[in-house]
């Protein structure tokens, strides 16, 4: 690889400044090209273009995590393209056969005696010095997570300013690329965040994130997902089934609840599949019609659907 005076590093962070200029978030990636590149800096001369042997070296530490994996090299091909733009002809494409394939676990479905209990271990969470406000914060969280189905990463950097509780909305912003939507909430959720709302205000009256973490800060997705393990073996110490359910299950729950609910009520699913597609922020219908392959209560209705219309329910995969 031939090296040039401008670093790797250099050349990274112009990349990223360029994609938030087109208006990207891009911070996932952003985490993902920086571990690349500190990589490289140790194990690489310092050069300004990623060569194709620290780019293997680099995917081979991360055979074991095909969704980091996944993630990383998506963006590495995207950064080794731009620099090529730029004219740095020599940058290394990761080849397509590196694409990990992503074989996702397949969800957890709850019972209303499940789903009472962990709420009931969520809502008796004890004050902690190094956590304020957590005993408010986490029962209010799982339960936007629960009633609106969002994504994890949705709910911990829900931003104040996007959250309308009079009139029952909150945007969701640029949650995958530049997509945004606003979700309708319902008269119930709506006045459990209000009360909400009034007591996190007497400890963070100042705060950003409408689920704040000290006074500037927000809860990350993996401390999401370690308080749902904890309530859910408090409330079920015996637990023993080949499927974990995590946090990220109650937004798989939000969708089959609705799919079983609009079946129950004689209502066109295909018609309403859109709306909640658009609900969920999936990228396209697919990622939605993957859950008829999971809803067991739902199965004679789509039975029933499938002798008239076969091509309606083609078998997907999964697309978060």
């Amino acid at each position: 690889m031939l090296c040039n005076q401008i670093s790797l590093r250099t050349n990274a962070e112009s990349f990223v400044v360029y994609k938030k200029s087109l208006g990207y978030v891009y911070e996932t990636q952003s985490y993902c090209l920086m571990h690349y590149v500190s990589f490289a800096e140790k194990t690489s001369d310092n050069c300004s273009i990623p060569d194709k042997s620290s780019i293997l070296a680099f995917i081979d530490t991360m055979s074991d995590a095909p969704g980091t994996l996944y993630n990383c090299v998506a963006v590495l091909r995207e950064f080794s393209r731009y620099l090529q733009l730029q004219g740095f002809s020599n940058a290394f494409i990761v080849p397509a056969n590196k694409n990990p394939q992503i074989h996702p676990e397949p969800p957890y479905f709850f019972n209303r005696m499940e789903i009472n209990m962990v709420f009931a271990e969520c809502d008796s969470v004890k004050p902690h010095d190094s956590f304020q406000g957590r005993e408010i914060v986490l029962p209010a969280m799982f339960r936007l997570v629960y009633c609106c189905g969002l994504r994890c990463k949705e709910t911990t950097t829900l931003l104040c300013k996007n959250v309308d509780i009079e009139y029952k909305y909150m945007d969701i912003i640029q949650s995958k690329g530049l997509k945004s939507r606003r979700i309708f909430i319902s008269e119930e959720l709506s006045a459990y965040l209000k009360e909400y709302e009034i007591t996190i205000s007497q400890v963070f009256p100042y705060r950003k994130y409408f689920f704040p973490y000290r006074v500037d800060g927000h809860y990350s997705s993996g401390m999401l997902n370690r308080n749902f393990h904890k309530f859910w073996f408090q409330a079920f110490p015996d637990f023993n089934s080949d499927i974990i359910p995590t946090v990220y299950d109650f937004r798989h729950h939000f969708a089959y609840y609705n799919l079983n609910k609009w079946a129950r009520e004689g209502l066109d699913v295909n018609i309403m599949l859109p709306y909640l597609m658009r609900y969920m922020g999936h990228n396209s219908i697919k990622s939605t019609l993957y859950y008829f392959h999971f809803v067991p209560e739902f199965f004679p209705t789509y039975q029933e659907m499938s002798l008239f219309s076969e091509d309606i329910i083609p078998e997907v995969p999964y697309e978060e």
